[in-house]
């Protein structure tokens, strides 16, 4: 992400060899940091049209392994701003918010509620037309040896557009008196509200009762807008024809539209490498997956709004897809069987039961880090719609990749069919296509 400072790095390589390194405490790092993402489980829900998709375990020992990659100056920007110090690790692998910090477009909030010797402070927000991050921190005078998030929900008088929403599990491992996270709602079309006075909801388990927070907070500033450049450019990856229609950067994210040829043998599942990429090499990276829109997508990647390159091109090298005839997981809960999906039997299924199933697929290419969602909402035999309410999810010791849902509904009949959303197969090739040409 970093490349400029990858080849310093490089370049250090004799002076790091003769500084001695905590190995033993790495390790214990590493371990400690799979015990905990074995304990976590990846939280979804689905309330009106919002899908609720949250990632995951693996991120935790891939932040440890690619911290050096971090640049120290974004780093001792952010701890500058007071009470932001604890919120670095949230942020610092997206270099759109590197420059948000940068140009001051993070709004400090300071809304704080108490309950039951809990207190709530929402420290501050980013907001654009795409969404909003909320930044909190829940504190007791006492250590925090039990406290686990459960429902969270964002409200405003003009209503939430439809959205997805991730808040990732609160970590007492260590038994602190505060914890910081945030919470991110990624709106499915763009919104400008008129009136910036919010409420967060949140229900948290601590020491073993329920706390329920509702705590107004109040932005200064409205949103700066999209600078978009339509494109309409259709390209070409192994005989599958999609046209990126246009691209529309905001603060918090760009947007890349997608529509995809009908007559195409494959679905695309995920662009591995979609990214934003500069006259220098300098490269903005995807940050989250697509969003469908009657038939087309909708791609985030992080945001470079306030850089002024004077060439921009989107890249494109690498993506997940399956024979169209594949991309369908169709299941029986009663027989614990798969009776279509991906033709190369990775995709089984551990435990089936009427209130969900527990999906694995064990690691054959040296690659247990794929840790997308695997399946969408779906249909029963009589076409009523099975949402996923949870999803929980891990690599194992051995590789293997776990999905253990929960079903909205327990009243269908089988056979079960659900789309596939990702999927370790491949097809490659060398995108570029320069923007505002």
């Amino acid at each position: 992400m970093f490349e400029k400072e990858e080849r310093k790095l490089l370049e250090m390589k004799d002076q790091l060899d003769e500084i001695h390194l905590p190995l033993d405490e790495a390790d214990d790092a590493i371990r400690r940091g799979f015990d905990r993402a074995r304990r976590d489980k990846v939280k979804a829900r689905k309330k009106r049209n919002r899908i609720l998709s949250l990632a995951v375990a693996a991120l935790l020992f891939f932040t440890f392994v690619t911290s050096i990659r971090v640049s120290p100056a974004f780093a001792n920007a952010v701890a500058s701003i007071p009470g932001m110090e604890k919120f670095v690790d949230l942020i610092q692998f997206d270099k759109g918010l590197e420059g948000i910090f940068k140009n001051d477009y993070y709004q400090k909030v300071d809304a704080v509620q108490t309950e039951n010797g809990l207190t709530l402070t929402i420290d501050g927000a980013i907001l654009d037309e795409t969404g909003i991050n909320i930044y909190y921190t829940l504190k007791s005078k006492d250590k925090l040896k039990s406290l686990s998030l459960g429902t969270v929900d964002l409200k405003h008088e003009e209503g939430i557009p439809p959205s997805g929403i991730s808040y990732g599990g609160i970590d007492v491992f260590d038994n602190p008196k505060e914890v910081a996270n945030r919470v991110t709602y990624h709106f499915e079309s763009p919104m400008k509200f008129k009136k910036l006075l919010f409420t967060l909801d949140m229900d948290v388990s601590f020491q073993g009762e329920d706390i329920s927070f509702s705590l107004p907070f109040e932005l200064q500033e409205n949103v700066k807008p999209g600078k978009t450049f339509v494109l309409n450019e259709e390209i070409e990856v192994e005989s599958q024809k999609l046209t990126i229609e246009e691209i529309t950067i905001y603060p918090l994210r760009v947007a890349v539209k997608v529509d995809f040829d009908e007559a195409n043998t494959k679905k695309i599942l995920q662009f591995e490498d979609m990214r934003l990429e500069d006259e220098t090499g300098e490269v903005w990276g995807s940050i989250m997956n697509g969003v469908s829109a009657r038939g087309r997508e909708t791609y985030f990647l992080q945001s470079n709004y306030f850089e002024q390159p004077k060439r921009l091109y989107l890249r494109i090298n690498k993506m997940q897809a399956l024979d169209k005839d594949e991309a369908t997981l169709v299941v029986d809960t009663v027989k614990g069987e798969i009776i279509n999906g991906p033709k190369d039997d990775r995709l089984q299924i551990l435990e089936a039961r009427q209130s969900g199933m527990h999906l694995i697929m064990p690691d054959r290419d040296g690659n247990p880090m794929h840790t997308y969602d695997i399946i969408s909402t779906g249909k029963d035999a009589k076409g009523k719609e099975i949402h996923i309410s949870s999803t929980g999810m891990h690599v194992d010791e051995e590789g293997t990749r776990h999905w253990d849902m929960t079903f909205g509904a327990t009243h269908y009949t089988n056979p079960l069919s659900f789309e596939l959303t990702s999927y370790p197969n491949y097809i490659t090739g060398d995108v570029k296509i320069e923007l505002g040409k």
